[in-house]
């Protein structure tokens, strides 16, 4: 059975993307009523929730669930809403067969039912205008008719409207006989089928469901937690508590789109052995494997050198004639400086220090610069501005404090 997590907001993908028992996420109605401090009642915004799948998909590929309530019980409204809901990334819809406006089907006695006909003609409309939408139809007649037979026909005429599914609801209490009779039947003819299990949440865990439901939407789990935890806090308590706000900036930074790199590799000078270590293909070949990190490789010649490298529009080749030092050659290719980050190397750097290109700021192993900086290039090209042409590139990061990374 594959479960549907609620998700009280995008932030949740921090903790269960990676859980392979998420299956997918729900928006709920109820809880994204009571986060928002509406009734749960259709006053929340539709927007609210075109909103929220636009924000989610962002941030995951799972398929994403909406509670949809009964959509006004008007089937061109309903079919304007699931359109949009389409567009920004929602896979399905679940559809209530209540009227307008919402009562919670955990107060059963006071539901009031749209007509199999009315609702089946809503489904129909959204699904005909959205048919790419998974369109599922919510069930609520067992716990008004008690009967199965009743139950059963409808959710087989919703179906025929075009329905991918139905789930069958049931928040009376804990005596499920007649759902497991009704979804028994519908799997007989090969229907999808779904729960939600608030009221005998006990009997999915210990796997009564298992062949008899499809999907079970974990509804309301992840705010009821919430409010768990914060129903048991004070203002003081909540002083006394260490506030770890490092985890929440990093997340927040994580949310930011990654820029290219580029790498810039400086061989404009002789090393101690009198090489000129980039006419070496071989030393050549060992930076441009390093390619599907970078926009673009830039190597650093001099004029006189002979490079060979492929050709490409993401490798180059600056050359400068007589270099005074090592900011003086990063400047030759600063034409070449177009993406948000640079990595500046050595051409001699060793071969373990190909393992930490992508370091931020300025790396040692140990307590020797290893000849790597990483930086943002508006820093970077800052940083060439306000410095001598014949220092160091090890000079010129002192004089701007980087960040240093230090690998043993």
């Amino acid at each position: 059975m594959q479960y549907f997590i609620e998700l009280p907001e995008v932030w949740i993908t921090e903790f269960l993307e990676r859980d392979q028992d998420c299956a997918g996420y729900w928006i709920s109605s109820l809880t994204q009523s009571w986060q928002k401090g509406y009734a749960d009642n259709c006053t929340l915004p539709w927007t609210h929730s075109v909103d929220v799948v636009r924000r989610l998909k962002r941030h995951t590929n799972k398929p994403i669930m909406v509670d949809v309530d009964m959509l006004f019980n008007e089937p061109s409204v309903a079919a304007t809403i699931a359109q949009e809901l389409y567009d920004v990334g929602c896979h399905s819809i679940v559809v209530e067969s209540k009227r307008f406006p919402k009562v919670n089907s955990l107060n059963p006695l006071d539901m009031v039912l749209s007509t199999p006909d009315e609702f089946c003609r809503l489904l129909n409309k959204v699904k005909t205008t959205v048919p790419e939408l998974e369109v599922i139809a919510r069930n609520e007649y067992l716990v008004t008719t008690k009967c199965v037979a009743t139950t059963y026909d409808i959710s087989k005429r919703a179906i025929r409207a075009g329905a991918s599914g139905v789930v069958i609801h049931w928040g009376e209490n804990s005596d499920t006989i007649l759902l497991k009779e009704t979804l028994t039947q519908l799997k007989i003819e090969g229907i999808k089928t779904g729960i939600i299990p608030t009221r005998y949440l006990n009997q999915v865990v210990n796997g009564e469901f298992e062949g008899k439901a499809d999907f079970s939407i974990l509804g309301n789990v992840c705010s009821s937690y919430i409010r768990h935890n914060f129903s048991h806090q004070t203002v003081k308590t909540l002083l006394t508590t260490p506030c770890m706000f490092e985890p929440i900036l990093e997340r927040v930074n994580d949310y930011e789109p990654k820029g290219q790199k580029t790498l810039i590799v400086l061989g404009a000078k002789p090393n101690e052995e009198g090489q000129i270590l980039l006419e070496n293909p071989n030393k050549v070949a060992q930076f441009t494997a390093h390619r599907n990190y970078y926009y673009a490789i830039v190597f650093v010649v001099d004029i006189k050198s002979k490079v060979t490298v492929e050709k490409s529009d993401r490798i180059h080749i600056a050359r400068i004639d007589n270099s005074i030092g090592e900011v003086d050659s990063l400047i030759a290719a600063r034409e070449y400086m177009n993406t948000e980050y640079i990595t500046v190397v050595y051409a001699d750097i060793e071969d373990k220090v190909f393992n930490y290109l992508l370091n931020q700021g300025i790396t040692f192993v140990g307590d020797v610069f290893a000849g790597v900086l990483n930086l943002k290039t508006d820093v970077l090209l800052s940083m060439l501005q306000a410095s001598d042409p014949s220092l160091s590139i090890l000079e010129m990061a002192s004089y701007h404090n980087p960040k240093v990374t230090v690998e043993k």
